[in-house]
């Protein structure tokens, strides 16, 4: 048994029969901030936002800090005033909560001038830990209370496997909450629908999961569905595949029965991510499709995919391929451009650099640089991430031979991301094709029963 106490919280113990170290637990609940940070902007009832209000500023302020990640020292508060503001953080709260908090995790260093306003900050963003850790550290000065930790438990043993009510309810209550506490937990994450509810007629239950469960890698996906009954497995085992060998593979190389693609979706067997342009007067979108597997290796990168970085940045070059207009600056050679922004640093100039990147420059991916003349560079920013997406791009579209590494145009800007978050939350469900996958999560809770001997967190 480990014990850990956080912040003003419980005194937690970690059930701990798979010898999973204190860290470990501790990543776990870093990484369950982070998940509920993107479901955040879904959450619509403010009683329930206000009663987590402390697991959102932790997530709110690790947000902010990746966007800053990469950037060092800044000396322009109005570039972190900008940040803050795409992070949902307005100026008083940056300066009074979010900023002390950061400094007091060692995530950043700030100086205030006479006034009380920002003069320079310099980040340490996956410098003193990855940004898992940290979101750690926040949330354990920040302290939160009983009922919002059982709800970030909730949140990390329903990504590790479906558990019948019961069990998911005695499970958060063996970390050291009240049985009132874990209830309120687990109304949290329903609420919020990060959570999800099935029914099993074979245990008269309910079954509690989350998307999250199938990136565990406690299970391995395509293995777990070639075992499953036939007309299952011929549904679901094609659609994994694909988004596991080709990351950013579209919805249309996918193929398949569109209801049961939209219900892998729902489920988070597989993950979807889509752009959208309205330039020139076109409605134009591409949707991409992402293995939850991403998330077996995610405790030795420095920024956790969590925060979509890697498909935000691979989604924009590909859309760049794919929709932008013969002659008028599509994206002849991804792989080229990639791999020269991380060889130089930048590419460019260009017109259209100075318009087209606003979404990956919010993020602080990369940095846009006016020349004159209304041209621009790109610069690099986030190494790790552009780094990763050139990596997913070979896996995507092979080694293809490089050619002039043209600097990136659209014709058609991306306006709009929609992350897998809001995918599932947009995505009706289809009683047929549900049907398949809610069999396959009972399945999966089977499994991972028989797994759970060997290296899940759970007790027996």
């Amino acid at each position: 048994m480990i014990r850990h106490t956080l912040g003003m919280g419980a005194d937690i113990t970690m059930a701990n029969p798979g010898h999973q170290s204190p860290d470990a637990s501790q990543r776990r609940l870093g990484r369950a901030v982070l998940f509920l940070q993107q479901q955040a902007p879904l959450i619509t009832d403010n009683v329930v936002r206000a009663d987590i209000e402390t697991l959102l500023l932790a997530g709110q302020a690790m947000e902010l800090a990746s966007r800053l990640k990469g950037y060092r020292r800044i000396d322009s508060a109005e570039l972190v005033r900008q940040f803050a503001r795409q992070s949902g953080v307005p100026e008083r709260q940056l300066i009074n909560q979010v900023l002390p908090v950061l400094k007091q995790a060692d995530v950043i260093e700030y100086t205030l001038n006479t006034d009380g306003n920002l003069a320079h900050l310099e980040e340490f963003v996956g410098v003193t830990g990855n940004v898992i850790a940290q979101t750690f550290r926040v949330l354990d000065i920040l302290g939160p209370r009983n009922e919002e930790l059982a709800l970030l438990h909730s949140i990390e043993i329903a990504s590790w496997a479906p558990l019948t009510k019961t069990q998911h309810l005695d499970q958060i209550v063996r970390r050291g909450l009240m049985e009132a506490e874990a209830e309120r937990g687990l109304s949290y994450s329903l609420a919020v629908a990060i959570n999800r509810r099935i029914n099993s007629t074979e245990l008269n239950e309910e079954v509690i999961f989350n998307p999250h469960v199938w990136g565990t890698g406690q299970v391995q996906i395509a293995s777990f569905l070639r075992d499953l009954p036939p007309n299952e497995r011929d549904a679901l085992l094609g659609i994994c595949e694909i988004a596991t060998k080709s990351p950013g593979a579209t919805l249309e190389r996918v193929g398949g029965n569109s209801a049961v693609v939209a219900s892998a979706r729902k489920v988070g067997l597989i993950q979807a991510a889509t752009v959208k342009s309205s330039a020139m007067g076109q409605n134009l979108s591409q949707t991409y499709v992402f293995s939850p597997l991403i998330q077996t290796e995610d405790d030795q990168a420095t920024t956790t995919e969590a925060l979509h970085l890697r498909k935000l940045f691979l989604a924009h070059i590909l859309f760049g391929q794919e929709k932008a207009q013969l002659g008028l600056g599509r994206i002849m050679n991804p792989v080229a451009i990639v791999r020269k922004l991380l060889n130089t640093g930048e590419v460019g100039p260009a017109t259209n650099i100075g318009t087209d990147y606003h979404m990956l420059e919010a993020h602080g991916v990369v940095r846009v640089e006016e020349t004159g003349g209304g041209r621009a560079f790109l610069k690099l920013i986030k190494e790790d991430i552009v780094r990763d997406g050139l990596d997913w791009l070979n896996a995507s579209l092979g080694n293809v031979p490089d050619g002039s590494a043209d600097v990136p145009k659209l014709e058609h800007v991306p306006g709009i991301f929609i992350h897998p978050e809001r995918d599932r939350s947009m995505l009706p469900d289809d009683a047929a094709s549900h049907e398949i996958v809610n069999s396959a999560v009972l399945e999966l809770r089977k499994e991972a029963q028989r797994a759970v001997r060997h290296q899940s967190p759970f007790s027996r």
